[in-house]
């Protein structure tokens, strides 16, 4: 996957809009809300369409290189069909605090909840390498608001702990983990204990503008390199946090935990399916959350038993996570698009929505090194593959695979474009169905691309004629390397 090509251009279902000046808070004039806020998640306008965020950690602003960028494109009846409703987000922009410097990494995570109790929908953005006095890559997290107006100032969460190299923010999920109504924060850094320890804050809402939040308890992370998912397992009101990462000591190794959500914070459950990525969604109907977990290969690194990569699913019981109703497919599973190979990465990302309007949530899963084509021979183009909820849940009947040459995706494959490095499935234009951005910031020689995929009913499950794809420049974001798409939220 090292091999790069000049791209071409990203054909794009909207004209190129005047390019806002880098750094800039802009609020598009025509983002004007309801009289109430939609109080949807990921509506950050409260117009009633769910937004989404496209995080850029290493774009340079003011000079500054890898000082990081989030820009937030607003939703619309037609999906992401306006490049001129943005925001675009950075340390330089009018009332965020800090300024931007080089490598910071401001939006190497962002997450998404009403965090003030306003009904708009906030965005929490971390910048794990922020200076802290003299204590450099100590980290810090910003809450950029919502409001009629779209995304408007922001406010600092206090780092519990800012040590030198602790990269405060480099995980994060925000939902209501107490079932109090207030959403809250986990948080993921690295502790003082060793070079390989983690830790978790569990910060409790509600925030305030004057950057004040609820208690702040600590747990130790079961894993390095932590990655927090967020979602409701047990079909309580109580958030449950799904901790992926590597097993201590074991860098090859993937692994996951379950954490129950609790009136008095996070309690650790069991160990699951090894697992670098995840998503939680019910994907059989009966009212339970079900993880799924992506475990991709990686070239440089092969773990055991994924060659090519695999997904899980652990299905969800009243109790949590089911001890004995689970289910592991790869590229070589029956009915599953594609062959496993080593280096497809099947796994990368993995999202659940109900695409196709069933009252099921169905699963995508990102297979960014996905290699197809004869004609030419194309290296690590990258796909997507849809698999199907039903009743008895996550089922190969009827799975497909997008990819750039599949009808109605914007642009054309090309080596290295690496298609479905990351996913969000959320309901954009409110038609009741889940609609699919997929992200790449290796796309067109690391200049990074979206694909926006609007949910369809029928056999295939996005929309051919209203699906649209921007690359960096036509949201307001430099067309240099940017990492523009590492992770996506709304």
């Amino acid at each position: 996957m090292t091999t790069r090509t000049t791209p071409r251009r990203l054909a794009a279902a909207t004209a190129v809009a005047a390019a806002l000046t880098a750094g800039l808070l802009a609020v598009p004039a025509t983002a004007a809300a309801a009289p109430s806020p939609s109080r949807l998640s990921g509506d950050f306008n409260g117009d009633g369409y769910r937004d989404v965020a496209i995080a850029a950690p290493a774009a340079t602003v003011g000079g500054k290189k890898w000082a990081g960028q989030v820009v937030v494109t607003y939703g619309t009846g037609q999906g992401l069909a306006s490049t001129s409703k943005r925001s675009v987000i950075s340390q330089n922009s009018p009332g965020v605090p800090g300024a931007a410097e080089k490598g910071d990494e401001f939006g190497r995570q962002i997450a998404v909840a009403d965090l003030n109790g306003d009904g708009y929908s906030d965005l929490a953005v971390a910048a794990p390498k922020e200076k802290a006095g003299r204590k450099e890559a100590a980290g810090a997290l910003v809450i950029v608001w919502g409001s009629r107006a779209g995304l408007s100032g922001a406010t600092t969460v206090k780092n519990p702990q800012p040590l030198w190299g602790s990269s405060f923010g480099i995980g994060l999920a925000a939902a209501d983990f107490t079932g109090d109504g207030k959403p809250d924060l986990a948080v993921a850094a690295q502790s003082d204990t060793g070079r390989n320890a983690y830790r978790i804050r569990l910060i409790r809402g509600p925030f305030t503008k004057q950057g004040r939040t609820g208690k702040v308890t600590t747990y130790q992370a079961p894993l390095e390199r932590p990655g927090l998912t967020a979602g409701h397992i047990n079909g309580d009101k109580k958030a449950d946090l799904i901790v992926t990462g590597q097993q201590t000591g074991k860098d090859v190794l993937g692994a996951a935990v379950f954490y129950k959500g609790t009136a008095s914070g996070l309690a650790k459950g069991a160990k699951l399916r090894a697992g670098r990525t995840a998503a939680v969604g019910d994907l059989n109907g009966d009212g339970y959350g079900d993880i799924a977990l992506g475990n991709p290969d990686d070239p440089d690194e092969e773990p055991s038993g994924s060659k090519g990569g695999e997904i899980s699913v652990i299905y969800g019981t009243k109790s949590g996570p089911s001890k004995t109703r689970r289910k592991t497919l790869t590229q070589n599973s029956a009915g599953v698009p594609g062959t496993s190979e080593t280096g497809d990465n099947f796994g990368s990302a993995v999202a659940i929505g109900d695409f196709d309007g069933d009252r099921r949530a169905d699963l995508a899963v990102g297979v960014p090194g996905e290699t197809y084509g004869k004609d030419p021979y194309v290296d690590s183009a990258g796909a997507v593959v849809y698999l199907r909820g039903s009743a008895s849940g996550l089922t190969t009947a009827g799975a497909t695979a997008v990819h750039q040459d599949s009808a109605g995706v914007p642009g054309t494959r090309e080596t290295a474009n690496s298609f479905g490095e990351a996913l969000l499935a959320t309901d954009v234009n409110g038609d009741g169905r889940a609609d699919l951005t997929i992200a790449s910031s290796q796309a067109n020689a690391d200049e990074g691309a979206i694909w926006h995929l609007p949910g369809a009913r029928g056999a295939v499950p996005y929309s051919t004629t209203d699906s649209t794809g921007f690359r960096p420049g036509q949201l307001g974001l430099s067309k240099k390397y940017s990492w523009f798409g590492a992770m996506l939220a709304g």
